[in-house]
C-alpha cells in the first residue's frame, strides 16, 4: 500500500455556479486525500486552518491520519465558475499566514512516505526552506504551483509571476499547473505550452504536467524526451469543478507508484478528474467506478 504525505491549507470554500451557491470545505489537501483515501491509499495530511474551526477536520475520511496546525483564522475562498469551462474562476479570497515550517514536520525523521503532495494556495503557504528539506530527505515531490501565483488586490485573487521558481523548481520532481498558470509562472505569455513544460523541466523537475480544462492535459517527460497529449473524457454530467486540479495531481501520484509511464497516468487521473466533476464534493469512488469508466470507454490501459 503506497503512503502519502499532503501539505497544504484547508479553507472555508463557496462555490458559485449557475446561479446556485454551495458552502463548506476546501483546499487541495481536502480533494487530495479523497481521491487517495478512496484508492486506499495510507494518508498523512498537514494542514493549516484557524483554531476556532476544528469542525472541518470532520469532512475526511477517517482513514486519514490528519495533523492541523492551528491558526488564528482560516483562509477563505469564493469561487465564482461563469461558465461551464472550469479553469474560468474568478476568485475572491482572504488569505492568513500561517506558513509550514520544518518544526511541523518532525515526524518525518520516524516515518517514511512514497510522495509528498505540496499544494500551497498563497505564496506564504510552504516556504523554501520546508521544501528544500523533505527533497533532501529523498521523497519525490509532487507540486501544485498555484499558491505562488496567487496574490490579493482588495479582496480579489489575481495572478502575478513567480520571481523565486527557478530557486524552487530544482527539489521538484513533478510539477502541476493549468494552463493559464502555466503561462503565467515566468511572465512570457508568448511562449508555447510545449516550449514552457521543456524549460521548466530542465530547472529539477521529471516531469510538467499542464491541465487544460476540457481541451485535456499535457505532459512532458524529461527522462523519455516525449511529449504527451491527454484527452480530458467528458463527465456524463458536471456538478462540481471545483477541486478538479488537485484530483488530477492526488491520481496521477496514485498511479505513478503502479507504473512509470506518464500517458498511462494521465489517462488514469483525466478520468479520475472527470468522475469527481459528476458530483459534489471530493472524489469518493473506488478502483472498481474508475475500472468500469475505463471499460466504457473502450481503452486499452
Amino acid at each position: 500500500m503506497a503512503k502519502f504525505l499532503l501539505l497544504g491549507p484547508l479553507t472555508r470554500d463557496t462555490n458559485l455556479k449557475g446561479g446556485s451557491t454551495c458552502r463548506g470545505i476546501g483546499g487541495p489537501v481536502y480533494y487530495q486525500a479523497g481521491v487517495l483515501s478512496s484508492l486506499k491509499s495510507e494518508v498523512t495530511a498537514v494542514v493549516t486552518l484557524g483554531k476556532d474551526d476544528a469542525e472541518l477536520l470532520t469532512y475526511f475520511s477517517k482513514n486519514v491520519q490528519l495533523k492541523p496546525i492551528w491558526g488564528e483564522e482560516t483562509m477563505q475562498f469564493e469561487n465564482f465558475y461563469p461558465d461551464q469551462d472550469p479553469n474560468h474562476r474568478v476568485q475572491r479570497a482572504c488569505m492568513p499566514i500561517n506558513p509550514l515550517e520544518l518544526s511541523h514536520l518532525d515526524f518525518l525523521e520516524s516515518e517514511s512516505f512514497d510522495a509528498v503532495l505540496i499544494s500551497p494556495l498563497s505564496p506564504e503557504d510552504i516556504p523554501l526552506s520546508t521544501i528544500k528539506y523533505i527533497f533532501k530527505i529523498g521523497i519525490p515531490i509532487y507540486l501544485g504551483v498555484q499558491g505562488y501565483l496567487r496574490h490579493l488586490e482588495g479582496h480579489k485573487v489575481v495572478l502575478k509571476p513567480w520571481n523565486q521558481y527557478k530557486n524552487f523548481l530544482k527539489y521538484v520532481n513533478f510539477l502541476f499547473m493549468d494552463e493559464v498558470e502555466a503561462r503565467m509562472i515566468t511572465g512570457d505569455s508568448s511562449t508555447s505550452l510545449l516550449e514552457i513544460s521543456r524549460d521548466l523541466s530542465i530547472l529539477g523537475p521529471e516531469e510538467v504536467i499542464i491541465t487544460r480544462g476540457d481541451q485535456g492535459s499535457l505532459i512532458y517527460s524529461r527522462y523519455h524526451n516525449k511529449f504527451y497529449s491527454i484527452p480530458a473524457y467528458p463527465p456524463k454530467k458536471r456538478v462540481d469543478p471545483t477541486g478538479l486540479g488537485d484530483s488530477y495531481l492526488a491520481a496521477y501520484a496514485f498511479q505513478k507508484q503502479e507504473t512509470s509511464d506518464p500517458e498511462k497516468g494521465g489517462i488514469f487521473s483525466s478520468i479520475v478528474s472527470s468522475l469527481k466533476l459528476e458530483k459534489k464534493g471530493a472524489f469518493n469512488g473506488d478502483r472498481e467506478l474508475i475500472n468500469r469508466r475505463i471499460q466504457e470507454l473502450k481503452l486499452c490501459f
